[in-house]
């Protein structure tokens, strides 16, 4: 019978420490705070620091052939009980992209060619059903896959695409080692085998995936049967306390140290953790040792205990400023600033922020989304447009976190995509240069800090709204 996936890491942490080891786990889910922290743990209980670097593999799934992560996995551990694999982007997870029509698709893959030919390739075969051997082969079966194409185009492909189509083989044929790196089919059906054979006493093989799994992917009932499977998704905020997941985990958590919480409180324990579990765990763990004997925990008490990130407390100005609220976001700012954060990381934050919607407006352009509903539901954003989109134009952004908003956390973008149509592209330019002159002057200026903050707070938001 098909179990659910277990959706708190710490029933699997627990059973780690008794001894019971999994020889798999698939951890996935949008929630890669928690993801990446459960991995840490099991990593510090499985690892002793002093033989991890011997024992420890880590490798990307979208690169590496499953031959290679068997061979890893077949290693017997050094100075450890344990050895343990890391597999991240595992192909025969992620969901298939249904935004991307085959047109797109193809296009996607001429951007690669001159770039990156294993990618460009690689693209082409899945799309067409085919493996790279049988493109560089020029096979029968890959003429087939374009004429069915052509087919489905309504019987025409455009002078660029043919040309891209002849051009493909020799394009395959620089590539090497296509039956272990790029036969996706023989890859999983080799893998398959493996989940399904004698697994190893001493290896560990770990999954990680950040982003949805389909519970009818055949490898996560392979990994059911054998090992554990642990989804992490956001709790989104239910339409009243009683149905919001996060409050009925808080509450029974609390209970289970004779403690109960105000609606006030909680309130403001999910608006300074953001709702994320990890952060939400820790921040009930120092509130219990912080209120001793009192037993209900109100809003004073969350106040004093759980501090709101740089990050966080800032996130209010950005938000506010998307939606050109100066009252909210002025009101922002002076909580800000009243904490004694510098206002350099403040200028820093809302430029990166005015950087995410130029490329948020760019990216909407180029796919011709339309803006999403207030009403859409952020794991439907998530799960239909995020994860798509970081797929297929991830790698086109900077490759820094910091400065790609598809690498950073689905609710940022979630939130811009809300608000994209609060500025113009011209409008958003002009506020990026107003940030850096705002910069400049904090820097080399004797004015007052929070008047320039402000000042510049208000500039944006009422920025007169030219014709869209």
């Amino acid at each position: 019978m098909k179990q659910k996936p277990e959706n708190k890491s710490v029933n699997i942490l627990r059973e780690i420490e008794a001894n019971k080891i999994a020889p798999v786990y698939l951890l996935s889910g949008t929630e890669t705070f928690l993801i990446e922290g459960t991995l840490k743990q099991i990593l510090d209980k499985l690892l002793p620091p002093e033989s991890r670097d011997f024992n420890l593999s880590i490798l990307d799934g979208s690169i590496v052939s499953v031959r290679e992560i068997l061979s890893h996995v077949d290693l017997y551990p050094m100075m450890s009980d344990w050895r343990v694999v890391v597999v991240e982007n595992f192909p025969a997870f992620k969901s298939q992209n249904r935004t991307s029509s085959p047109l797109t698709i193809i296009r996607n893959a001429m951007q690669h060619e001159s770039e990156n030919i294993q990618r460009c390739v690689t693209d082409i075969a899945k799309l067409l059903g085919t493996t790279s051997q049988q493109i560089a082969d020029n096979h029968p079966a890959y003429n087939s896959a374009i004429e069915e194409i052509t087919q489905k185009q309504g019987g025409v492909l455009s002078n660029d695409i043919h040309s891209f189509f002849l051009r493909l083989p020799n394009l395959a044929s620089q590539i090497e080692n296509h039956s272990d790196n790029d036969n996706e089919d023989n890859n999983t059906d080799l893998m398959m085998e493996w989940l399904q054979g004698e697994l190893p006493k001493s290896s560990v093989l770990i999954f990680v995936v950040k982003g949805e799994v389909s519970d009818k992917n055949r490898f996560v009932n392979a990994i059911q049967a054998v090992g554990r499977y642990v989804s992490y998704d956001v709790d989104e905020k239910g339409n009243s306390l009683n149905k919001d997941p996060l409050y009925k985990k808080v509450v029974e958590k609390l209970a289970s140290f004779d403690k109960k919480i105000t609606p006030r409180a909680f309130d403001q324990l999910r608006k300074r953790t953001g709702g994320d579990m990890q952060l939400v765990s820790e921040a009930i763990n120092k509130i219990i040792d912080f209120v001793g004997e009192k037993q209900q925990i109100d809003e004073i008490d969350i106040r004093n205990v759980v501090s709101q990130s740089n990050y966080d407390v800032i996130f209010d100005i950005t938000d506010a400023i998307s939606r050109r609220s100066t009252k909210h976001a002025v009101k922002s700012l002076r909580e800000v600033i009243s904490s004694g954060l510098d206002p350099i990381p403040i200028t820093a934050a809302i430029a990166n922020h005015i950087r995410f919607f130029v490329q948020a407006k760019l990216i909407i352009t180029k796919k011709g989304i339309k803006p999403i509903s207030r009403q859409m539901r952020y794991p439907d954003f998530t799960s239909k447009i995020f994860q798509p989109l970081t797929e297929e134009l991830g790698e086109l952004l900077p490759s820094s976190q910091t400065y790609n908003i598809l690498k950073r956390s689905p609710y940022i973008t979630y939130k811009i995509f809300q608000s994209i149509n609060s500025f113009t592209l011209p409008e958003l330019m002009e506020a990026l240069n107003k940030v850096l002159d705002v910069e400049i002057q904090l820097k080399t200026t004797p004015f007052n800090r929070e008047v320039l903050l402000e000042q510049l707070v208000i500039d944006i938001c009422s920025t007169s709204k030219k014709k869209r």
